[in-house]
């Protein structure tokens, strides 16, 4: 079975796969060298099957364009497939559930730069769990993982998060992680 069929038809997460409109599974060329990494699809994502096209998507897009990168040098996907009921944090096994999947579109995209939108993303850079971490103290590090040794992953604030702290410190930092990732994934 193909990996989009494969995906499409999962049930593992009983409570997620009964309340989808569609699965979520990434959009951008494969392979590509820079991939940004969020939690899980949102409403208007589980809508139309494509991530981050809501407001926060549309302000990361907004802030990629600024620092002149177009949508055909960065792929956009999320560790969940299926929207969480009323947009609730991901549970840990669905989380796990999603892991192979996951896996195998980072395989594939063979990036060099993953960007870690906020802190569940962020989990899966560190290799922990999200209730471990405080953001601000690992956004904008390179990370690297024995298990993904060509991979730098750097971290950063999830876009609506951004967006609620507009014009402030945390857009500034947002702006710098994301120019240093586009530095490592097309100039180092």
């Amino acid at each position: 079975m193909r990996f989009r069929d494969k995906v499409r038809t999962c049930e593992l997460c009983p409570d997620l796969a009964s309340s989808r409109q569609n699965v979520v599974i990434g959009v951008g060329p494969v392979p590509c060298p820079l991939v940004f990494l969020g939690e899980a699809p949102g409403k208007k994502e589980d809508e139309k099957g494509t991530p981050f096209i809501g407001a926060s998507g549309t302000h990361l897009r907004n802030v990629l364009k600024l620092l002149g990168l177009d949508a055909k040098q960065y792929h956009i996907l999320n560790m969940l497939k299926c929207r969480p009921p009323d947009n609730r944090d991901p549970l840990p096994e669905e989380m796990e559930n999603c892991r192979p999947y996951l896996l195998h579109q980072i395989r594939s995209l063979r990036p060099k730069v993953i960007v870690p939108l906020g802190r569940y993303a962020l989990s899966f850079a560190l290799d922990t769990k999200p209730s471990g971490i405080t953001v601000s103290q690992h956004v904008g590090r390179v990370i690297t993982r024995k298990d993904f040794p060509d991979i730098r992953f750097i971290g950063t604030y999830h876009p609506a998060f951004v967006l609620r702290k507009r014009h402030t410190d945390v857009e500034k930092a947002f702006r710098r992680h994301l120019k240093k990732a586009k530095r490592y994934a097309y100039e180092v």
